[in-house]
């Protein structure tokens, strides 16, 4: 493999991006109680009173996603006809599936279906059988092939804008050219990838919020470490350690390491929890959920109680879909990156097949170890989590397995692997976004300029934390999920219209060499 060029920096993107972020945080660490308040004020709006609009469009999405698969645009290759892929399979399949989920997948596949059994969907009785039954289920949904699929849109435009069109510029806005044209290079394509830039250091946020307590938590059970601001940000700062070093290196010799060793690690505690955990258990309740998924898919899909109005499509399915879509440029940008020589069929196939089996297969053996062992006694998993916290919760599930202590020591370490591999792709795609004259294939950010993102990512998170700020943030980025569903959009008709302009040339040149 070739030495890769360093790209230089695009000043117009990489300062005023800088200056905002800063801008936008600086109240929320300030006034974090007021600016938690208003801005759940603004999500609570945009939730409950345009819920329908997310859940129109995630349905859209996806429906696009197979439209775009299935059909004739499917052998539409990243880089064309004759482009070989950068990366072996299983380890683009581990990069994209990695630097999607981060330790939020192993947070909430072990515990979200508590908050299901004792708040249903449906007008279902709590803590009911059925209760059980669709608490298990409902985190496959929330995880499964809708959730990637808005991940997965965004990476068509941008990859053929960057990989086919040759636009030397891995952005968002690049990728709305084919509508918007010479303003995707002036203040409208500047506030497009500050929006997505913003989203995403709010999404990371989000990562970091969920993932610091269960690792503070874990090394607290191990070592006897009373938890506090000084082992978070212990956490934080190894975090930073890793993925600083790897993203550094780069995506061949950094990112794609890291994330082949997390994809082995994963595979065999899911193996061991499978083979040594309540293994009937498990495979009857995942068994049942998939039953439930593949019947009520559409109804949920669309499910916004307007008449007995219990909040809860708005509280966790509109919630989630804002969340996925604040990050899916951000996925786009990275999937795009490292999908060369792939095509349109086979990068929506990894995202909607291995995304959402990758995901699944976490919830039926953590969340449905967890739900045995509440329902027959062995961890009083609801009583912790309610009376301590989750993340104690989570601790008391895996220390409930064979060689307890052990396997939580693995289960630290994927965490740490997990959400360096997210934040360190985070790290790389805002570097991406902030340089120019980007060459698939042959050019990378600038070392400094990804070890900078890398750092301000990790000390953000800190001082936020510090000053209790992070929450503010992470709703932050859920708002900005609104505007962003006009961005793809705008994205993926920019798409067609490139595809369309692309067919007739080759079209005409074919006329001709007849």
């Amino acid at each position: 493999m070739k030495p890769e060029k360093a790209a230089p920096i695009d000043k117009a993107v990489f300062w005023p991006a800088l200056i905002v972020v800063v801008a936008a945080i600086v109240p929320l660490a300030i006034m974090p109680e007021r600016s938690a308040e208003f801005l759940e004020g603004v999500l609570d709006v945009i939730t409950h009173q345009l819920g329908f609009l997310f859940l129109w469009f995630t349905f859209g999405v996806l429906c696009a996603l197979l439209w775009f698969a299935l059909g004739r645009h499917g052998a539409i290759r990243f880089g064309g006809p004759d482009a070989e892929p950068e990366f072996r399979a299983l380890s683009w399949i581990g990069m994209l599936f990695c630097a999607g989920i981060g330790t939020s997948l192993l947070y909430w596949a072990t515990i979200e279906w508590v908050y299901y059994y004792q708040g249903p969907p449906f007008g279902m009785e709590a803590e009911s059988p059925e209760a059980a039954h669709w608490g298990a289920m409902y985190g496959l949904f929330h995880w499964g092939p809708s959730a990637w699929a808005l991940y997965c849109l965004p990476a068509l435009p941008i990859g053929y804008a960057f990989h086919n069109r040759k636009i030397p510029f891995l952005r968002i806005s690049q990728a709305c050219r084919g509508v918007i044209g010479d303003l995707a290079d002036g203040a409208l394509g500047k506030l497009i990838d500050v929006l997505f830039i913003f989203g995403l250091i709010g999404g990371t946020g989000t990562s970091l919020g969920l993932g610091t307590p269960i690792l503070s938590e874990s090394i607290s059970a191990l070592t006897g470490i009373e938890r506090t601001f000084a082992l978070d940000a212990f956490v934080i700062a190894v975090w930073t350690a890793i993925f600083g070093t790897t993203v550094y290196l780069g995506m061949e010799k950094g990112i794609k390491r890291l994330a082949d060793a997390n994809v082995y690690l994963g595979f065999f505690l899911l193996a061991f929890v499978l083979l040594f955990g309540p293994t009937v258990f498990i495979l009857d309740t995942f068994t049942n959920s998939i039953g439930l998924l593949v019947t009520n898919f559409v109804r949920m899909s669309l499910y916004t109680d307007p008449v007995g109005r219990s909040g809860f499509p708005q509280t966790w399915t509109v919630f989630y879909w804002a969340w996925w879509i604040a990050y899916a440029p951000f996925m786009g940008l990275f999937i795009a990156r490292i999908s060369r020589g792939r095509t349109i069929r086979e990068v929506v196939g990894a995202n909607l097949i291995c995304g959402s089996l990758g995901c699944w297969l976490f919830f039926a053996t953590f969340g449905n170890t967890a739900l045995h062992d509440q329902l027959h006694g062995k961890v009083p998993v609801i009583e912790i989590m309610n009376e301590v916290s989750p993340q104690a919760a989570i601790v008391a599930v895996v220390q409930a397995l064979p060689m307890g202590t052990v396997i939580l020591v693995l289960f630290v370490a994927m965490c740490f692997i997990y959400s360096a591999t997210t934040l360190q792709a985070s790290a790389y795609t805002i570097a991406s976004v902030a340089s120019r004259d980007m060459v698939a294939g042959e050019s990378e950010p600038k070392r400094w300029n990804r070890l900078f993102w890398a750092l301000a990512l990790g000390g953000m998170a800190v001082a936020l934390m510090y000053l209790g700020g992070l929450e503010p943030l992470q709703t932050a980025s859920l708002i900005v999920a609104l505007p962003l569903i006009f961005v793809i959009a705008l994205s993926v008709w920019s798409f067609l219209r490139w595809i369309a302009e692309d067919e007739q040339q080759a079209l005409k040149e074919d006329l001709r060499n007849d």
